[in-house]
């Protein structure tokens, strides 16, 4: 008998909102559930993780959030799992200064992150409780928590200017030019990229810096350097994806040495950016890079290099929703381009098809590794409950919409 309750007690935790398990409720609408003593009870080896975590934009039971969710504003909540048990729940809409955008929202070390903006300011909370606004309407193109603070990279959402914030303090401004997404990093000090467009006579010239630790210097290209595609940074090197004026191929620059990336026969390069690491401590003497191509003028293709050397292509059609780094190794996924072709999940070298009814939402970021294993959210193309892929196994979760970031801890 006591093992049936058991039992129940568990379909009830997995299949109801936090409210019908017994879940607190704080002063800013939010529901914390039994994850919370995951979070707290977990135990792991020294440096690795154990903890996943899968955060959904949850709608109402009987909602039809694919055929309604381009009908206007919906009652919806970010549903937080840890190691597949519900930890909180966080109502989104406008008078919470909360979005439903996989974009607006991230975990870090076990926190959920959101900003949200008004006409006029940006407003960062931490779990549903607000940690600071400021006057200025941005998208957050990197978040960064050290030692409790805060630290963003965000562009004005006017398409021109940027800002370095600590706590929403600005530390760096500019009021033209773009910052490259993903690309702060924190070794020894704080450091990014950015382009600065340059007035001239006729046109435009773009120019490429670095931030580091308040101090700011050009980045050194070659004079043949037609288009910068990324950069990334570190303490002491600055490394870029770039196409110069008469090599078809784009090349790699990483201090001193620049190589050409093998491309696939017959193929004219699109699209190029490096592939962040997961744990934000650097890059490696190989980094990851995915790209897209053409193929024909008008056939479109992705590929993954390892450094310079081509390392996976993929079928036509097939584009790359989320990726990531981890010790010199890429893990990502692809949707197709039509809708009844089934995603890929690249891992390890190898290819393997997203189980069948199934995709990835795109703009977050829905695959991480934890403790070793690939851990992809999976979101239903008919409207069913979104589910997790951890090494062809697949964890149901109770979310009726999609999966819109995976991390670990």
């Amino acid at each position: 008998m006591k093992r049936i309750v058991l039992l129940i007690g568990l379909f009830l935790a997995i299949s109801c909102g936090l409210r019908e398990i017994g879940g607190m409720e704080d002063n800013d609408g939010v529901w914390w559930g039994p994850g919370r003593h995951v979070v707290t009870g977990s135990a792991a080896p020294e440096g690795k993780k154990s903890i996943w975590y899968a955060v959904g934009v949850d709608y109402p039971y009987d909602y039809d959030w694919l055929e309604g969710k381009e009908q206007g504003p919906v009652k919806c909540s970010l549903k937080v799992f840890a190691n597949g048990v519900p930890l909180m729940k966080v109502p989104v809409g406008d008078v919470y200064e909360i979005s439903s955008d996989p974009d607006m929202h991230r975990m870090i070390d076990g926190d959920l992150y959101t900003d949200y903006s008004t006409q006029t300011e940006t407003v960062v909370r931490k779990n549903g409780s607000i940690l600071f606004r400021y006057d200025a309407r941005e998208m957050m193109l990197d978040m960064m928590v050290v030692e409790h603070d805060v630290y963003t990279l965000g562009q004005s959402r006017s398409g021109e200017g940027f800002s370095f914030r600590k706590n929403g303090e600005v530390l760096f401004s500019k009021s033209s030019g773009y910052a490259f997404p993903g690309s702060l990093h924190h070794g020894v000090q704080m450091c990014f990229a950015f382009c600065e467009p340059i007035v001239g006579e006729q046109d435009n010239v773009e120019r490429y810096f670095v931030y580091r630790g308040g101090n700011v210097s050009q980045v050194a290209l070659r004079e043949d350097v037609r288009k910068v595609w990324d950069i990334i940074v570190s303490d002491d090197q600055v490394s870029y994806i770039a196409s110069l004026v008469g090599v078809t191929a784009p090349v790699l620059s990483m201090g001193d040495n620049i190589r050409i990336l093998e491309l696939p026969s017959h193929s004219t390069p699109l699209q190029f950016n490096f592939i962040r690491n997961q744990e934000g401590i650097g890059f490696g003497p190989e980094p990851g890079i995915e790209g897209m191509l053409s193929k024909d003028g008008n056939i479109c293709f992705c590929a993954l290099w390892r450094g310079s050397k081509l390392a996976a292509t993929f079928p036509d059609g097939y584009m790359s929703a989320s990726s990531c780094d981890v010790e010199g190794e890429t893990f990502c996924v692809l949707n197709g381009s039509r809708a009844d072709n089934e995603g890929i999940i690249y891992y390890a070298g190898e290819q393997t098809v997203v189980p069948k009814g199934y995709c990835v939402s795109a703009g977050g970021q829905t695959l991480a590794v934890v403790n070793g294993l690939l851990y992809v959210g999976l979101t239903s193309k008919h409207g069913e409950n979104a589910s997790v892929w951890v090494e062809d196994e697949m964890k149901p979760l109770k979310i009726n919409g999609f999966i819109s970031h995976i991390s670990g801890d």
